[in-house]
């Protein structure tokens, strides 16, 4: 379908990655410099995904 075809999903998927950032994070920098502020981002984005990991549930097969 056409969503395939653009890319959509991965567009919606970033949509929502940069949303859960801002909420958690705020959409500003603290830091002056971009060499700091590339770190920033990066340790933001690593915290984003260890929030993410704890969140995630574990599942196993019920028999």
């Amino acid at each position: 379908a056409w969503k395939e075809q653009q890319g959509y999903h991965r567009r919606s998927l970033n949509e929502v990655v940069m949303f859960r950032y801002k909420t958690i994070f705020s959409g500003e920098l603290n830091a002056r410099t971009i060499e700091n502020q590339t770190t920033e981002v990066k340790l933001k984005c690593l915290l984003l995904n260890k929030f993410k990991e704890t969140g995630m549930p574990v599942s196993c097969k019920v028999q």
